[in-house]
């Protein structure tokens, strides 16, 4: 009785490790969404104040060429960046789902120490009263 003990015992410590692990790397994660938005949000200004106002009339045809390739080559970045976004996203989705499992099983296995626990006593006490 007293191994089942031990062992829920340390189970219940695994899974606390495990959920901390977790949260590191969810609040990690987190940090790098922050960037990477604000990534984004850069890049956005950048293309807004890189497009071409249009009450001019005639445009210089190297500027337009220059614009546009400034344009694509941002547009890309974004492309990229926003990928990166929805992959890290999804990721911290996936961790938070392994904390609140891992934190399921901690649960369980508390209770199944408290229950051994509990038995075993009762085991004592009528070991005791024999």
């Amino acid at each position: 009785m007293e191994k089942k003990i031990k062992r829920f015992q340390r189970l219940a410590t695994l899974r606390k490790r495990d959920i901390s692990k977790n949260i590191t790397s969810s609040n990690l994660l987190e940090t790098e969404i922050i960037k990477n938005k604000n990534l984004i949000s850069q890049i956005d200004d950048i293309m807004n104040s890189s497009k071409v106002d249009g009450s001019q009339k005639i445009i210089n045809s190297g500027f337009f060429k220059n614009n546009a390739q400034l344009l694509s080559t941002l547009q890309s970045q974004k492309n990229i960046a926003s990928n990166r976004n929805n992959y890290l996203l999804n990721e911290q989705k996936i961790i938070k789902q392994k904390i609140i499992i891992n934190n399921l099983k901690k649960i369980k296995a508390d209770q199944k120490t408290a229950e051994y626990k509990i038995s075993y006593a009762n085991e004592l006490e009528e070991k005791s009263y024999n």
